[in-house]
């Protein structure tokens, strides 16, 4: 009897936009996907090279790639019809892959109408959602409410759309990573309290000075958990003279390494990113000798602190 080998993979991935709702599968080893299947209409149907069947379900294999498999169903399919064969799907690679755990993307749109979805999708953790939205796309505090209360997602949030005037959803600042590409909404004090480990923000509030005010604080010893801050919007150089003004500071040495090394790595879900930090300038926090990094490249200021999983 032949023994096929299931392979070790990440979160299953499920995504929902206006027109592409797809299941991704992507291995341990690799950032992209191996398996990718798309939910479309009759009208969508493009030339298959062949068709394969799930169960009760047939597939076509794409022509130009064979790891994409698309599942057609009839041109009046409501929404709930696509989320019950999502569901089908997820549940048939859940139990194949043994992984029952998720991360969504998901236009804000979509959000209301897919309680169905996420109510009877057999999963058993979210590590992350991302919200990705158009100009036209408004992100409300009760879109983001059910969201979070449907999925309770793990890991992080990534909101990539417009948000409603006095949003303020801020019980997502106690997951450990979060990007934000309209932050406006979020005051100093949200960037003191955020029990983030990551942060990313964009189009936010924040100067120079604050910038100066977070690091004074953070030598005083808040945000604990911090690993990297990224604030975007800063083109010119900063004045480090007078943001770590009071503070000792260094430029990188080589011949240090024991303080910390070149390259901060980020660790994503399906990938993981080095960024060089040799240009950053170094200071010690006295309370426990952690090192905390300022830089400065291209329009954003980097914050890293530098804890043991680093070396």
């Amino acid at each position: 009897m032949e023994i096929i080998e299931v392979r070790p993979i990440q979160p299953i991935q499920l995504f929902k936009a206006e027109h592409r709702r797809t299941i991704s599968v992507y291995e341990k080893t690799d950032g992209n996907p191996k398996l990718v299947i798309w939910l479309k209409t009759e009208k969508e149907r493009n030339d298959v090279m062949r068709r394969m069947r799930i169960k009760n379900t047939v597939l076509d294999v794409g022509e130009k790639n064979e790891r994409n498999l698309s599942f057609y169903l009839n041109s009046d399919s409501k929404e709930e019809d696509v989320d019950l064969q999502m569901i089908h799907l997820f549940n048939y690679l859940s139990d194949l892959f043994n992984n029952k755990t998720i991360t969504v993307l998901i236009r804000p749109f979509r959000i209301a109408t897919s309680h169905f979805l996420f109510s009877n999708l057999q999963f058993e953790t979210c590590t992350f959602f991302k919200i990705l939205g158009k100009e036209t796309d408004i992100l409300s505090n009760k879109d983001t409410s059910q969201l979070l209360k449907a999925l309770n997602p793990t890991v992080g949030i990534t909101l990539k759309c417009f948000v409603e005037k006095g949003f303020g959803s801020r019980n997502l600042l106690s997951l450990p990573r979060l990007l934000i590409t309209n932050a406006q909404w979020l005051t100093f004090e949200d960037l003191l309290n955020m029990d983030c480990e990551t942060a990313n923000l964009r189009y936010h509030s924040f100067t120079e000075e604050d910038v100066k005010k977070f690091i004074n604080h953070w030598m005083d010893g808040s945000n604990p958990k911090l690993m990297h801050l990224r604030l975007m919007g800063f083109k010119l150089v900063p004045n480090w003279e007078h943001i770590l003004e009071g503070i000792e500071y260094r430029v990188w040495d080589e011949k240090e390494k024991k303080k910390r090394p070149r390259n901060f790595k980020v660790h994503f879900t399906y990938k993981t990113e080095e960024i060089d930090c040799k240009n950053g300038l170094d200071f010690e926090r006295k309370s426990d000798g952690m090192i905390g990094t300022v830089m400065h490249q291209s329009d954003q200021i980097d914050f890293f602190v530098w804890h043991d999983i680093q070396f």
